[in-house]
């Protein structure tokens, strides 16, 4: 079995991306990685249930606004007390004197889709568990993938780099009459020595 990283930094660069693709598994398998795949989500049944608009005074609703105001012309209280003095000293204040319109659903109609709303909310409950899982677990794969990745790129971009270096050489060596030495001399005003040297490294 021979692994991504076996191969030197020449042979990874010659490597095709198929070539690489091909070795990723083995790669996850040596980091006890696990392969991911897509998880199947659960089918959320599609619901379409009416509003109904309501009219909110302090958590209480009714169906119109004029029904609404007659009721906070009655100046309702509401018990409270102060927390620095104790709950056991409670008090009657006003009110929120606010009426707010609100869309709610009608208490029937739930009641009716009750089992389909039901079997929808532990479908979504488990979606998201499967999601969660996916997304913590395609992070670990894709911390592996993308180490291969990257190197593979990097290898590819320096053989490139080296390549133009050979190129270069096989430029001078016609301008210069096949003249090793005095090809590598001008060579070496644009490229490093060890960079020369890496380049015709077998």
């Amino acid at each position: 079995m021979k692994t991504y990283w076996d191969f030197n930094e020449k042979e990874r660069a010659k490597l095709t991306e198929d070539e690489v693709t091909a070795l990723l598994d083995v790669e996850l398998m040596t980091k006890g990685v696990k392969k991911i795949v897509s998880p199947i989500l659960k089918v959320i049944q599609e619901v379409v249930l009416p509003k109904e608009t309501w009219f909110e005074v302090a958590g209480i609703f009714f169906k119109d606004a004029e029904t609404a105001q007659k009721f906070l012309a009655l100046e309702p209280k509401i018990t409270n007390y102060d927390y620095a003095c104790g709950y056991d000293y409670q008090y009657a204040r006003k009110i929120d004197q606010r009426i707010e319109q609100k869309q709610l659903y009608n208490q029937q109609d739930l009641l009716n889709l009750a089992t389909i709303l039901k079997q929808n909310k532990q479908a979504k409950e488990e979606n998201e568990k499967l999601i969660s899982d996916y997304d913590k677990n395609i992070k670990e794969q894709n911390s592996v993938l993308d180490e291969v990745w990257s190197d593979y790129w990097e290898c590819k971009n320096r053989a490139c780099e080296l390549q133009k270096i050979i190129d270069t050489k096989a430029e001078y060596l016609k301008m210069t009459n096949n003249d090793q030495d005095l090809a590598i001399s001008f060579l070496k005003k644009i490229y490093s020595e060890a960079d020369i040297k890496e380049a015709f490294e077998d």
